[in-house]
């Protein structure tokens, strides 16, 4: 539509686009019914601060803040871009490309040379250029601007891709991948890096396929998934694996058993196969034996096992094929933790929804959910992260709270124990 036809926003307010009168005002540009409205300028004046970007619509302006940047006009510096959480450990990437970590360190998690659990996040050493982590179970996998994949904690399934047999590594070790990596994806066996022409490339266990490279051989060392190219994002699961590509479709291999492919069947596959009927994702997530996939309407779709209601669709029945995840709306990024799953909204909130011990959706209570339930307390979240039992989310003011358990300060606070609501973490920007 274009100024002077009609249109119908559902309301009788002007200066949204969509006047009193069902007519598009000078300036506006609305499609559909009920009508969507956008302004043709899209910031006459811009409210974002500290480089930020500025867009309008039926909502109002809204910033995309550049790096190191949080709030509603992008005026809280912060020193925090990544958030991940394992089993009972947790890291964070620093704008400054440095990694910070905290929790249980028996499996040399942490990276720091030690196997100290610790209470307070602590650099890892000797890493530096960092851009991007992923952390699952009892290890962390870091990607550095130059390309190149990083790993430490627990190697029993030769997860850290070094090519080089041991229980565990204490200290950041390099993957041998190939050059050009832009991605990693961090699986309970598995790990994967996504290349920047497109392909995809993994190693570790393989008893199921989850490498994607045609047997069930374990590989030490990366090698390419088969018949896959154009991938945009990946995800690793407990022997499965997902990608999107570049049209928004999605595809999956590995174990099938509870429909964690979402492929409408129950038949494992060493190589990857599309999803049916699912299209414009722009993010996907997977863990124990289920997965996540974000619309660009801003819908959530779940698939696989739902025994604690981790697909959100009101049942504990499984879904080989994507469901809906019901009551929810206006999601901007999706987590998923054990039998759990999480979703930022737009407007700042987490909610979560599925296996609730320890207090891991973060409501107050421990019963498990079969729909979505807000986090108690949380307001203006930029970033948050669902590890095993436990979460972390980075709010608008800069603060790092979480919730859930906290046996081996996995929250990075010393008040040991489950917590239903989320608390400060000892994290401070240095």
């Amino acid at each position: 539509m274009s100024g002077g036809e009609v249109c119908d926003d559902g309301n009788m307010v002007d200066g949204d686009g969509c006047a009193a009168t069902c007519v598009v005002e000078p300036g506006f540009t609305c499609q559909g019914m009920p009508s969507t409205c956008t302004s043709d300028d899209a910031c006459p004046v811009n409210p974002c601060l500290n480089g930020g970007t500025c867009s309008q619509g039926a909502n109002g302006v809204t910033c995309t803040c550049a790096p190191g940047y949080v709030g509603a006009t992008c005026e809280v510096a912060t020193c925090l871009v990544g958030l991940e959480g394992g089993r009972v450990h947790s890291a964070v990437l620093g704008t400054d490309g440095t990694v910070w970590a905290w929790g249980n360190n028996a499996y040399g998690e942490l990276g720091d040379g030690t196997m100290t659990t610790r209470s307070t996040p602590m650099p890892v050493p000797n890493l530096a250029s960092v851009v991007a982590i992923d952390a699952w179970d009892l290890y962390t996998l870091a990607l550095k601007s130059d390309g190149t994949v990083w790993g430490w904690g627990t190697n029993n399934y030769e997860q850290l891709g070094t090519g080089t047999a041991s229980a565990f590594e204490t200290v950041p070790r390099q993957a041998a991948t190939p050059p050009g990596m832009v991605a990693i994806a961090a699986g309970f066996s598995h790990s994967m890096a996504l290349r920047n022409d497109g392909t995809v490339w993994a190693w570790g266990w393989n008893n199921d396929g989850q490498l994607g490279d045609g047997t069930t051989t374990n590989r030490p060392t990366p090698v390419q998934v088969q018949g896959l190219t154009g991938v945009t994002a990946i995800a690793a699961g407990h022997r499965f694996s997902v990608a999107l590509r570049s049209d928004g479709t999605v595809w999956s291999w590995g174990i099938n058993s509870d429909g964690q492919l979402g492929d409408g069947t129950l038949t494992s596959r060493l190589t990857p196969a599309q999803i049916p009927a699912l299209s414009g994702v722009t993010a996907i997530r997977a863990h124990y034996a289920h997965a996540l996939a974000l619309r660009d309407d801003g819908t959530v779709w779940a698939w696989g096992n739902n025994a604690n209601g981790a697909l959100g669709d009101g049942t504990t029945t499984n879904r080989s094929a994507p469901a809906q995840v019901l009551n929810l709306a206006d999601v901007v990024a999706v987590d998923v933790g054990s039998l759990r799953s999480a979703a930022l909204k737009g407007d700042g909130t987490v909610w979560s929804w599925g296996k609730n011990q320890y207090g891991a959706l973060g409501d107050g209570s421990t019963v498990n959910r079969l729909l979505p339930v807000q986090a108690q307390g949380l307001t203006g979240v930029v970033m948050f992260t669902a590890g095993d039992t436990h979460a972390l989310a980075l709010d608008g003011d800069g603060v790092l709270q979480g919730w859930g358990a906290n046996a081996f300060y996995q929250l990075g606070s010393n008040a040991l124990g489950d917590h239903t609501t989320p608390i400060p973490s000892l994290f401070t920007c240095p």
